[in-house]
């Protein structure tokens, strides 16, 4: 069995499920993904990716939510 891969959510492909492991930002950034429910050990689907710099679409549970490439940048997931 391969151990877990660490990267960021960027570079995940599409309709792969990942699980956060920890937010490279400050506390604006971890407060702000805290409120959509994005938070460590939360599991997560890459829906859709938007070219190399547009947004990246997540299913949390049955929700879907948008964040920018420059936040999905600093969250770290295991794949």
């Amino acid at each position: 069995m391969n151990a877990p891969t660490t990267c960021s959510l960027t570079d995940v492909s599409e309709g792969c499920s990942v699980r956060v492991q920890q937010i490279n930002g400050g506390e604006h950034l971890k407060s702000k993904l805290l409120s959509m429910g994005i938070i460590p050990d939360q599991n997560i689907v890459l829906v859709k990716k938007s070219g190399n710099h547009g947004p990246i679409v997540v299913r949390l549970n049955n929700t879907r939510i948008i964040i920018g490439h420059g936040m999905a940048e600093k969250i770290s997931v295991t794949v």
